[in-house]
């Protein structure tokens, strides 16, 4: 038996030994998803309040105070969720006005957790689409926004913690009530959906 011989028959056997792992691993990771279906989770905006919202007259500030109740659903029956980092922002006529953090929790199967995310404060220099979009909307009485909550979580299975999962949703809210001029605006009940 001559040495190429050898070594083509080494590599034959190792090459059918790893493509048999590979095709094991697929199994598992097949037959693993099909037992326990992980799903990311959805989210909706349940309440909104919206205490102040002002432009001034030059255009150049708005202020604001508002705050959203974000409800975050885990859809899973076997997988319970991590979530170690949770931003949600708030945009207006198509601009980000500001970020907020909310709290990072453990969320277990089937459960649906209720989240407050508070916007307070004064954005200096709005864009002419935020004076044009305030003025029509504030004639109308009511307001529309969009918030954007970004996350980071994990999946538990059993006791394993698996990925870095990084799900966006895209709230739109409408229809806010305008606040009275000495602020503390009503309480507007939604949900609203969220894409994901």
């Amino acid at each position: 038996m001559s040495r190429s011989e050898c070594c083509g028959g080494c590599c034959c056997k190792l090459l059918c030994s790893l493509l048999q792992v590979v095709i094991t691993a697929g199994f598992v990771l097949f037959f693993w998803w099909l037992i326990f279906r992980p799903r990311l989770p959805r989210a909706s905006i349940h309440q909104i309040q919206l205490s102040a919202f002002n432009l001034t007259d030059n255009n150049s500030t708005l202020h604001f105070n508002l705050t959203v109740a974000v409800a975050l659903r885990n859809p899973n029956k076997r997988v319970n969720l991590y979530y170690d980092a949770l931003d949600a922002s708030l945009f207006y006529g198509g601009e980000q006005i500001q970020s907020a953090p909310l709290p990072l929790f453990y969320q277990r199967r089937k459960n649906t957790t209720e989240l407050q995310g508070k916007f307070d404060g004064i954005a200096t220099g709005p864009g002419a689409a935020v004076a044009e979009t305030f003025r029509a909307e504030r004639a109308g009485g009511t307001f529309n926004f969009e918030v954007r909550v970004d996350s980071s979580l994990r999946m538990k299975l059993w006791f394993v913690k698996i990925g870095h999962f990084h799900p966006k949703f895209d709230c739109k809210v409408w229809n806010i009530t305008a606040p009275p001029q000495g602020g503390g605006g009503p309480v507007t009940p939604g949900p609203w959906t969220c894409d994901r």
